[in-house]
């Protein structure tokens, strides 16, 4: 593991084939081709928090859609609530790559905490509940477990199996990180084009060795 960051022993684990989160998530990226990517980041920002947002980011489709839901069940029907909040979360895990920020990373990261996603879904269904909208308290519970097991992340994956992309959603969110952070530190990513094919390599390299 190439990496001076204690929390990664928690937080992933770095192979030859790229980064593997203890949430299942692959980053099929390095610490040595990153360096070759953007050369210095590493050393303004650690692999450790660079794989912390992306994960974050990962998980965003989920903590985004929940707020959502919870807070359109105050104002609109349950069901009209549950499919808005279904079709952002269609939206947003296909296409959150193109809006990665920094300032936004921090502040997924604090709502994709449980701590944070518990107390607002106890609080909303209890209202609901005390207010006697029981289909609301139901539709607000069973999409908190949703969410919780990641259920929609696995059927929009199951949908796109078989679908050929040069780049998995997981790597688009990394590499957009990437480049984030070099403008952010004022350090120019080199070879682009070459960072994709490594990262397309791997991936392919991985699923050959898990077939």
């Amino acid at each position: 593991m190439n990496t001076n960051d204690p929390r990664s022993n928690n937080l992933f684990l770095e192979t030859q084939l790229g980064i593997v989160t203890r949430t299942g998530d692959w980053f099929h990226a390095t610490s040595d081709q990153i360096e070759k990517f953007v050369p210095g980041l590493l050393e303004k920002r650690p692999l450790g928090k660079l794989v912390e947002e992306a994960v974050a980011w990962v998980r965003s489709a989920d903590s985004l859609s929940l707020t959502i839901l919870l807070v359109l069940l105050l104002f609109i029907h349950p069901i009209l609530a549950a499919i808005t909040a279904i079709a952002f979360h269609f939206f947003w895990y296909r296409s959150k790559s193109a809006f990665v920020t920094i300032f936004l990373g921090k502040i997924l990261k604090l709502m994709n905490k449980d701590g944070y996603l518990l107390m607002s879904s106890l609080v909303i269904i209890s209202l609901v509940g005390m207010d006697g909208q029981w289909l609301a308290a139901g539709v607000g519970l069973v999409f908190f477990f949703l969410m919780k097991l990641g259920l929609l992340k696995r059927l929009w994956d199951k949908i796109d199996e078989g679908v050929d992309k040069k780049l998995s959603l997981n790597d688009r969110v990394f590499k957009m990180i990437l480049v984030k952070y070099a403008m952010y530190y004022d350090l120019a990513p080199s070879e682009v084009e070459k960072m994709e094919d490594k990262i397309v390599e791997l991936a392919s390299s991985r699923k050959k060795r898990s077939s």
